[in-house]
């Protein structure tokens, strides 16, 4: 289960689909180039991504300013393989929504943002009847954020993709 915050920034959350990409899409490419080249997405891969099966995602802003995103989907069978998942997943288990992407902006990391954006994450994943929130992480802020609401460490992956990074597959409970 979700262990919240006691106090977060105030921030506003606005709904991430396919259909308003393009409203967005400044902000989120501005957001992905603080990621090394190698492990970057394209706006080709997050449209991807929000076109797949039961996908959400979220755009976090604090008045006027994008302090960052998140986006995740309901996996099929051959995502399940690509991304390792099978090992983890029954094959018929339809209650996990896994993480595409989640990132903050440098000037609003270290502040409770990117936690405050991965709660009400899970909170509408929750609404929507997923059971389990599931991603890879670098060992950065985002597994920092991840682990603390509650998500267990369930394997780690070594040179995720050919990124040279290793990224530990995680899951929480809704």
């Amino acid at each position: 289960m979700i262990r919240f915050a006691p106090a977060t920034p105030m921030l506003d959350f606005h709904p991430l689909t396919a259909a308003n990409f393009s409203c967005h899409e400044e902000d989120i490419l501005r957001s992905e180039a603080i990621f090394p080249e190698n492990i970057r997405e394209s706006g080709e891969d997050y449209l991807a991504a929000l076109k797949r099966r039961r996908a959400m995602g979220l755009i976090a802003r604090h008045g006027q300013a994008y302090v960052g995103n998140v986006v995740g989907f309901s996996p099929c069978r051959k995502q399940r393989e690509e991304l390792r998942l099978h090992e983890h997943l029954a094959p018929n288990d339809t209650g996990l929504i896994y993480l595409f992407n989640i990132v903050t902006m440098p000037e609003f990391q270290g502040r409770g943002c990117g936690r405050h954006l991965l709660e009400e994450f899970c909170r509408q994943a929750s609404r929507r009847g997923f059971r389990k929130v599931g991603g890879h992480f670098r060992g950065n802020g985002s597994l920092k954020n991840f682990t603390a609401l509650g998500g267990r460490p369930l394997a780690v992956c070594p040179d995720w993709f050919a990124t040279g990074e290793s990224y530990t597959y995680c899951e929480l409970g809704l």
